[in-house]
């Protein structure tokens, strides 16, 4: 071989050492065609005895084990980041990728120490992955990358290999309890299998106590959710529940009395298929209740596949719930969040928040004093009803002119046989209607504030605007104003009115019982020996109504004592405005007019006279 030949053979070896060194495949490249049987001994080595040896210090579950060669973040390092705006301060964690905690900057919890909505003792968030492999492997447990963080935006990224990954994209919106989360991926056909068209989705979160009354506040815990183009439903929230959801949610709700996380689903890919739990907390524990729910949304392998959701998590309030649909014309595509503050149902719901919520906010426009608002409120509720509380007071003066003559009856009838009684009661009904009187006319005023009472104890409860206003000896209206408090448990007791007095609820039941005394011993209706028990029903209600809002929101109370006191007032004025003697002069001269019976009148007096001839025959037949 002569020298050229050698020359020439070197370089042709170089030219193919160095076009091989050019093209060799780089790492991703490498990684990507891999063969089922390159991949099952890739399992085979993820499950032989050295490599589960160390898995097993650091994951858990068989599943995880399998899928370490597909998920390179499975085993890492902990990362905690925070994301946070003018309302909402919200943290992450890296151990699977979602937020662990949320503190509202503008509300204190109990004794002024900062609000947490949720902390990482309480929050869960899991997506069960079905692989490919056939397992489920859970994101609880597994560990995600930060791999974009702004002031408000983080993204958390899951890779499955070199080119294959499932991102959590958070967005935090500004000066907004509301955050934005977006599930996307890239390469999932690699991690999905090919008839995947719904993701599981595993939520919980124990309801934190944020207020003083553990009683009060539990009874307003519970989960809420709404049906798609449907009503607003929840769960019970008295005991532990179980329910089951066949049809799609528009979103779900962790609701304590004054705030929520709330899980809102886009409309292209609603809860479907949805386990809902709560469970009742111990009573002298930091939570109410444990709330879990397991529910499926639309989800494919496709490459742009994506499922959006809405976190929200803040205050209770009325208007700011409402707000979030504005601008949305079908009543079927609104979220109708507000229905998170419970003001009643029906007529009450009506009352509130066509009513009372407009005159509050009117109010609070010029008066910061939660007390002041509440007084006025309840005046000018007052001063409404006025017209027809005093046409109350005026029958109830024609029972105290009509007692001399109810007495002539009973003296003229006397005797506790049927025949005197039902003469004694044909006579007094005559005369009460030729006096255009009724013996329960003493119970109008209390009848026509009754849609407003029922529907204020509704109202004054969730209103999240008393949390923490305070006024004369009352540190905060929202909860109840203990002058007395004890440690032990009293039997019966304790669980209807706590281990406390509350001051503004004892003065209202005094009044409410000095109030029922004074007009029932001047009514006259207690000598009627069919009122008898009348007598001591505003009494028993009173003592009742004590143990039961003895632990409720001191506004309301407030409310109640204030109502009271104003009636007394109506009451003593309509005594000095009505003169008794030209009141009796009316009735007299009535009687000498034509009456013409009603209808039900008429059958009435039939009846009591069927009844008095059915009298007389058994008379005769025991004869």
């Amino acid at each position: 071989m002569d020298k050229n030949t050698i020359i020439g053979v070197a370089l042709i070896a170089l030219v193919l050492i160095g076009f091989t060194f050019l093209n060799r495949p780089t790492p991703e490249e490498g990684a990507t065609p891999q063969s089922s049987t390159q991949m099952d001994s890739l399992v085979a080595e993820a499950n032989s005895p050295e490599e589960e040896a160390v898995s097993t210090t650091t994951l858990t579950g068989d599943s995880l084990q399998t899928m370490v060669p597909l998920l390179g973040e499975a085993v890492g390092k902990e990362q905690i980041i925070k994301l946070e705006n003018e309302k909402v301060a919200v943290t992450f964690s890296s151990r699977g990728g979602y937020a662990i905690q949320a503190r509202l900057k503008e509300y204190k919890a109990q004794e002024g120490q900062p609000l947490d909505l949720f902390t990482p003792e309480d929050s869960y968030f899991n997506l069960p992955l079905r692989t490919v492999m056939g397992r489920v492997v859970d994101t609880k447990d597994l560990y995600f990358k930060p791999i974009r963080q702004a002031d408000s935006t983080l993204t958390m990224r899951l890779q499955v290999d070199s080119i294959a990954y499932l991102d959590l994209v958070y967005t935090l919106l500004p000066n907004d309890y509301r955050m934005r989360l977006t599930i996307r991926g890239a390469h999932l056909d690699r991690l999905f299998p090919s008839n995947m068209r719904y993701q599981d989705l595993e939520l919980g979160q124990k309801i934190r106590r944020q207020e003083l009354s553990w009683q009060n506040e539990n009874q307003y815990s519970a989960i809420y959710y709404k049906l798609l183009a449907d009503n607003v439903e929840r769960l019970s929230e008295k005991g532990s529940k179980t329910e089951k959801i066949n049809e799609r949610i528009s979103w779900i709700a962790f609701k304590d009395k004054f705030f929520s996380a709330v899980w809102i689903a886009d409309a292209g890919n609603a809860f479907e298929n949805s386990n809902l739990e709560q469970i009742v907390m111990p009573k002298d524990g930091d939570y109410t209740k444990e709330c879990k729910v397991s529910t499926t949304f639309p989800f494919t392998r496709d490459a742009d596949a994506q499922a959006c959701f809405t976190l929200y998590m803040g205050p209770l309030e009325h208007h700011l719930l409402k707000a979030y649909d504005e601008g949305i014309e079908a009543d079927q595509d609104r979220l109708h969040l507000e229905h998170l503050v419970y003001v009643g149902g029906s007529v009450f719901r009506w009352i509130n928040v066509h009513l009372i919520i407009p005159i509050v906010d009117f109010l609070s426009k010029y008066i910061s004093n939660w007390g002041l608002i509440i007084l006025l409120l309840t005046l000018i509720i007052k001063t409404v009803l006025s017209p027809l509380t005093f046409k109350s007071y005026l029958s109830q003066a024609k029972m105290r002119v009509l007692k001399p003559q109810i007495k002539a009856i009973n003296d003229k009838y006397p005797g506790q046989e049927q025949a005197m009684m039902m003469k004694r009661s044909q006579e007094t009904m005559a005369l009460y209607k030729q006096a255009g009187a009724s013996p329960m006319s003493g119970c109008l005023p209390m009848l026509l504030q009754m849609p407003f009472l029922i529907s204020l104890y509704m109202f004054f409860p969730t209103a999240i605007a008393l949390r923490g206003e305070s006024f004369l000896w009352a540190s905060d209206l929202s909860t109840y104003d203990a002058i007395l408090s004890w440690d032990f448990d009293i039997p019966i007791l304790s669980g209807l009115m706590g281990n406390h007095l509350s001051l503004f609820c004892l003065l209202w039941a005094v009044t409410n019982i000095l109030y029922s005394q004074y007009t029932m011993n001047m009514s006259g209706a207690g000598d009627n020996q069919q009122m008898k028990m009348m007598k001591y029903m505003p009494y028993i209600m009173s003592v009742m109504f004590f143990f039961f809002f003895n632990n409720n929101a001191s506004g309301l109370c407030y409310y109640y004592f204030i109502s009271t006191l104003i009636t007394i007032l109506q009451f003593l004025a309509s005594r000095l405005l009505i003169n008794e003697e030209k009141v009796l002069a009316k009735i007299e001269e009535n009687k000498k007019k034509p009456k013409k019976k009603s209808g039900f009148m008429a059958r009435l007096e039939e009846a009591q006279r069927l009844q008095q001839q059915q009298m007389r025959n058994q008379q005769k037949k025991g004869r």
